[in-house]
């Protein structure tokens, strides 16, 4: 039995017109995402554009929902010529019995179904997380051998993760941005392998889809320059950016959220945003008791001690009510 079959109820395709066919993509280009991280992605579709605007790029947006407003901004990237945003709407009931956390939502799941939906379309298709954003030309990656391994992508420091899932590969990958070879994945059943284990196990798994897909793919992966997903912590406020990054990955707090905005790289993020549609969409404000939390603590680091006052009472008072998502 097929447990993916019919789960995309709709595909919208955002241009009107284009100047290219599917077949003469240089990129496919996926993401899977609910509707909080459509600013995100829009922001990053149009920094992609920005910087490889000689490629003719397929964007696959794997969503359960995005805002009209959004899909209006979206379609204003559809100008540029040399882009095509698909949207497939993804019917959840195949991971309602799958694990969700306050960080994870359903939308961490999409991955796994892109390889089957775009089987026989394409043949490599990069997925990227939508709190990346990308300051280089992907052209490189085109050239990148993968020899009979499925996915390429970047390995994470450390050793825990390895020795807490035995992978014998010896690495540990970030799934945020993974190159895939379409028809291996499909040939070794990637997607349906591991909705069986996080159904079997769902515990066992702390990192869940990632966990799953490092097990998966354990020595089916060739892992590449960490430019291709440099991971950085914005909690860490004085971490610098290497040279030669391609695609940064916002870990942990993200540049459009208000308690970040004390951190210097928001401002190299808002000049990308800036020049997107979304750039007079307000940032988003702090609603459960942890993101308060995070807004005392970012004013506490640049002295502002008033202000982190405040935001930490506002803190104390949603977790005592039982850490709703909003005050009452």
């Amino acid at each position: 039995m097929d447990i993916f079959k019919n789960i995309i109820y709709k595909i919208e395709q955002l241009n009107e017109q284009t100047v290219f066919q599917e077949k003469q993509a240089d990129f496919h280009i996926a993401f899977g995402i609910d509707k909080n991280f459509a600013r995100g992605m829009g922001i990053l579709i149009d920094a992609i554009h920005s910087h490889n605007t000689e490629e003719k790029i397929i964007f696959h947006v794997f969503t359960d929902g995005i805002d009209q407003s959004d899909v209006d901004k979206l379609k204003k990237l559809t100008l540029y010529q040399s882009m095509i945003i698909k949207i497939y709407y993804i019917d959840i009931n195949v991971f309602k019995n799958l694990p969700t956390t306050l960080a994870w939502s359903y939308a961490t799941y999409y991955r796994f179904i892109m390889g089957k939906v775009l089987y026989g379309i394409v043949d490599k298709v990069l997925y990227i997380d939508a709190d990346i954003l990308c300051i280089g030309s992907l052209t490189e990656l085109k050239n990148i051998e993968m020899d009979d391994n499925i996915v390429l992508a970047i390995s994470e420091e450390g050793q825990f993760n390895v020795n807490r899932l035995g992978l014998q590969q010896g690495k540990y990958f970030n799934a945020g941005a993974l190159y895939i070879d379409i028809n291996k994945w499909n040939d070794a059943q990637i997607a349906e392998q591991a909705v069986g284990l996080l159904t079997a196990n769902p515990e066992k798994y702390t990192y869940l889809d990632q966990d799953v897909l490092n097990i998966l793919l354990d020595g089916k992966t060739c892992f590449i320059d960490r430019k291709w997903n440099y991971l950085y912590d914005m909690r860490k406020m004085n971490s610098a950016l290497p040279s030669g990054v391609i695609f940064i990955h916002f870990i942990g707090d993200k540049p459009w959220q208000l308690w970040s905005q004390h951190h210097f790289m928001v401002q190299f993020y808002d000049e990308y945003a800036k020049k997107s549609p979304w750039a007079n969409v307000p940032l988003v404000e702090p609603s459960h008791y942890k993101e308060k939390k995070r807004m005392a603590r970012s004013y506490a680091k640049k002295n502002m001690y008033m202000k982190a006052l405040y935001w930490y009472l506002k803190y104390v008072k949603a977790k005592i009510h039982g850490g709703q998502l909003h005050d009452k």
